[in-house]
């Protein structure tokens, strides 16, 4: 195994599987650099890892007998690899397209998937088959719910729409908000321990763009050519606090929280609850992100912290699925890689 990203994510699935002997990690990669070692990292090499990635560190400065390497595209290239496994928020596409010469690939990682060209997404999923490659991107919609595989088996039958709330983040500050929290306190929760549902940048989830990456997703798991300029975003940020510094903008997060704490008391005076909700209708390619008013009893009012919630509509059924369950957080994320790193064990084993 070949590790690339060493964070929240990338440390609790080490935790998980340190002891586990059928996996060997020979690389890791952070924005630092690659560390790699040709027989495998040993069980102290990733108590070292993970105490110098707790504390702050990056991996160039990790002590040991391993080799430095410039990036994760050197050890792809240069080692015997079995699975990459990709946890970062960054932009991978190019390095996933040669890394599936030589391996296979599990990726939690958005970005590669949905911030490139529907031609792009198309390529990479080609070069998986012409490989005959395993690439599960499972984990980038629900965590270990795997949301784009439930939606991918009942696009068999066509899927008419998808709607819910697709952000862990958003699904946790949207219950708090009607519970009659600040925005800024429940974003804060959010994005601490224990929870750590938040992205590092928590404006990817307030403005909208993890929602809008999830949604795009789903969309191309059914065939459909979405772009992320096709889908209509309520962003809860200004363009001034989508600039500012981070620091900065968590201390003029309290700015919004009247606004916010306004329109939830207006729903609840209705006999409504204000909740973060997206929705894509495949047959007209239309997709849209927002704040929405929905009625007490709607079904996602019962979610409980990270929740994702997705009603699936698949034609001529009856009535539509919904998969309501944890999907955000880093146990709920490393469940979903695990899955995916099993079949691959069970595939070259």
């Amino acid at each position: 195994m070949a590790l690339l990203g060493v964070g929240t994510i990338g440390s609790e699935l080490v935790r998980r599987t340190k002891q586990k002997p059928e996996m060997v990690y020979v690389a890791f990669a952070d924005r630092s650099g690659a560390v790699a070692k040709e027989g495998g990292f040993s069980q102290a090499d990733l108590e070292g890892i993970l105490e110098l990635k707790g504390s702050g560190g990056r991996l160039r400065d990790l002590e040991g007998d391993h080799m430095d390497i410039g990036g994760m595209l050197s050890v792809v290239e240069d080692f015997d690899v079995d699975v990459l496994v990709d946890v970062t928020n960054s932009q991978t596409h190019d390095l996933l397209m040669v890394a599936l010469d030589v391996t296979h690939i599990v990726s939690s990682n958005k970005v590669p998937i949905a911030e490139v060209c529907y031609d792009g997404y198309v390529e990479l999923i080609a070069k998986a088959d012409e490989q005959h490659k395993i690439l599960d991107y499972g984990t980038t919609v629900g965590a270990g719910l795997k949301l784009p595989d439930v939606v991918k088996r009942l696009s068999v039958y066509g899927v008419e729409r998808v709607n819910g709330c697709l952000s862990g983040t958003m699904n946790y500050v949207s219950q708090r908000l009607n519970e009659g929290a600040f925005l800024s306190t429940a974003l804060n929760e959010a994005m601490k321990p224990p929870r750590n549902y938040a992205e590092p940048d928590p404006r990817i989830d307030l403005g909208g763009d993890d929602f809008l990456r999830k949604l795009v997703i789903l969309g191309r798991v059914c065939g459909n050519s979405v772009e992320r300029d096709m889908v209509q975003v309520e962003s809860i940020l200004s363009g001034e606090l989508k600039a500012m510094p981070i620091d900065d903008f968590l201390e003029a997060l309290p700015s919004l929280d009247a606004e916010m704490s306004h329109r939830a008391e207006d729903a609840k005076r209705d006999g409504n609850r204000i909740w973060y909700l997206g929705e894509g209708d495949l047959e007209n390619d239309e997709y849209s992100i927002g704040i929405k008013e929905i009625p007490v009893g709607d079904p996602i009012t019962r979610s409980r912290e990270s929740d994702n919630v997705l009603t699936i509509h698949p034609r001529h059924w009856r009535r539509p699925v919904t998969v309501m369950g944890p999907g955000a957080g880093p146990p709920e994320t490393v469940a979903g890689i695990l899955s995916g790193l099993s079949s691959i064990h069970r595939l070259c084993c």
